[in-house]
């Protein structure tokens, strides 16, 4: 592969220099009668950590479900709160704008209650509420180091593009992005690679890239840290498209959507294993 390429898909582009709108909310979910952060929430928690300083103002709410008495849901959802509020204190001890807010009980919108409750109201809502500070490019690496193991079934499902039928579509979860961001993992750029060779074998194929996002429930998009724009699912549908662009293939080719957060494959999400189910990409064939 050509080094501009091998850059392409390594670098990370600065954020912009200064953010002015405040950021979406970012929401964790819990379990019934949960308080205590799982490793879900503490991967989201490290993930937006890194764009907080400590001049950063956050404000911190707890919620909970018509499960249960009202007094005792009002502590559950302060507990949760000051829980998150204790995480990031304890990443940005210099910060004394996190402030955390217990909201009590979210009523049932319906007579018709279930002992399931209501997953979407057992949450946090995490709103930082001032600019973050820039991020910064990461080391482009000069060599790429060895697949450990590379995933098979991914290789077999990007070679059967070929024998779908016109309309089908194939989702790649493997396709991953660092957090917030429209850039690709390491370890999903040897399967950018085998798409790309792909579709070079088989020049009549035509396909669309969609995006999709975990975390949402509202059919909205996420935002993407780099460009304060909430079109996150769009921005990475459209990285993947630019690098098969940039790799000679017909833009006549391509199309390329971001659906958000309007089709999840796991609803709620509750283990860091739902979230990547719902956090890919999926390849549309739209013509061969």
């Amino acid at each position: 592969m050509k080094l501009k390429n091998l850059l392409f898909l390594f670098i990370l582009l600065k954020a912009t220099s200064a953010w002015s709108c405040q950021l979406d909310t970012v929401r964790l979910f819990y379990n019934i009668n949960q308080k205590e952060l799982s490793p879900a929430h503490k991967n989201t928690l490290d993930s937006i950590s890194r764009l907080l300083s400590d001049t950063t103002k956050v404000h911190i709410w707890g919620f909970a479900d018509y499960l249960g008495r009202r007094d005792s849901n009002y502590t559950l959802s302060k507990a949760r709160a000051e829980t998150v509020k204790n995480y990031l204190l304890n990443l940005h001890r210099g910060n004394r704008l996190i402030v955390a807010n217990g909201k009590g009980q979210v009523d049932a919108k319906t007579t018709n209650l279930t002992p399931l409750g209501e997953p979407l109201n057992r949450r946090v809502d995490i709103i930082i509420a001032k600019p973050a500070k820039k991020l910064r490019i990461a080391t482009v690496p000069k060599v790429i180091p060895p697949v450990k193991k590379a995933d098979d079934s991914v290789y077999s499902r990007i070679k059967n593009l070929p024998k779908m039928n016109v309309g089908d579509s194939v989702s790649f979860k493997e396709l991953t992005f660092i957090p917030g961001r429209h850039f690709l993992r390491q370890a999903s750029i040897y399967y950018m690679v085998a798409l790309k060779d792909c579709l070079k074998a088989n020049p009549n194929l035509k396909i669309e890239i969609q995006g999709h996002i975990c975390c949402q429930f509202d059919g909205k998009d996420g935002l993407d840290f780099d460009t304060n724009k909430n079109n996150l699912s769009l921005a990475r549908a459209k990285f993947i498209y630019d690098y098969l662009i940039d790799e000679k293939i017909s833009p006549d080719r391509l199309r390329y959507k971001g659906l958000g957060s309007k089709e999840p494959k796991v609803y709620p999400e509750m283990s860091a294993e739902d979230q990547n189910q719902n956090r890919r990409v999926v390849i549309v064939l739209l013509g061969k």
